[in-house]
């Protein structure tokens, strides 16, 4: 029984000793420190590119030519992680990242701006625009010319001294408040359409932005022509 005792103590004491006597057989510790550099080194992200990358990589290389380091290495590593890259230095490093794109987009859009072509169309002075001003009163107007149909008859037409309007009256016994209408054109500005249900007609005055000798007024039963003449 003494014996079998002695024969496993030296074979513990042996270990031990060949254990130490070979430096090259790397020990739990030594693996567990290369896997965490090596994860540490692979999830830097570029914005973190620097020194402490390199320092990683130098303590690599030093552990990979001189494995007994690793004990006192593995401490120097951790504090120089933690005090290089603290809290404020990552929060730098990403507005630092976030400017950068900025700056960059910023250039494309000036780029962008000086590619573009402005082309400049002058609005068409030929298209009708049409406007129902009542169920019974519709307008069609240009720069140039304004028509008035209705299914009423107009039976007078005048204007007024110093005034740039032009007045019709047409027979109706219509029954409606007083419609306003501004008009998007060079020669024609507003057109007015006022009841007189008592006396059984309606009035329509178009306001002008010159004075009525320079239009040409035309009109039947039902369809009202104004036209601006041309300027001398």
């Amino acid at each position: 029984m003494k014996k079998i005792s002695l024969f496993i103590t030296l074979l513990i004491i042996s270990s031990n000793l060949y254990a130490r006597e070979n430096p090259f057989v790397p020990t739990q510790s030594y693996n567990e420190e290369v896997a965490r550099l090596n994860e540490i080194n692979d999830s830097y992200p570029d914005e973190f590119e620097g020194q402490e990358k390199l320092y990683i990589q130098e303590i690599q290389d030093k552990m990979k030519s001189n494995p007994d380091s690793i004990n006192k290495d593995t401490k120097s590593v951790k504090k120089k992680a933690k005090s290089d890259l603290t809290e404020d230095k990552i929060k730098s490093l990403i507005t630092k990242a976030q400017e950068k794109t900025v700056k960059e987009t910023k250039q494309l859009v000036e780029q962008l701006k000086e590619k573009e072509e402005i082309i400049y169309v002058k609005p068409r002075t030929d298209v009708a625009i049409e406007k129902q001003v009542l169920p019974f009163v519709k307008l069609e107007y240009t720069n140039q010319k304004l028509d008035l149909y209705s299914k009423y008859k107009v039976f007078k037409k005048f204007t007024l001294p110093n005034q740039n309007k032009i007045i019709l009256d047409f027979y109706a016994k219509e029954n409606f408040y007083t419609k306003r209408e501004d008009l998007n054109s060079t020669n024609f500005t507003k057109v007015t359409v006022g009841n007189h249900q008592k006396d059984k007609f309606f009035r329509v005055v178009v306001e002008l932005t010159s004075t009525p000798d320079n239009y040409e007024v035309t009109y039947t039963d039902g369809h009202v022509t104004i036209f601006r003449l041309e300027q001398m």
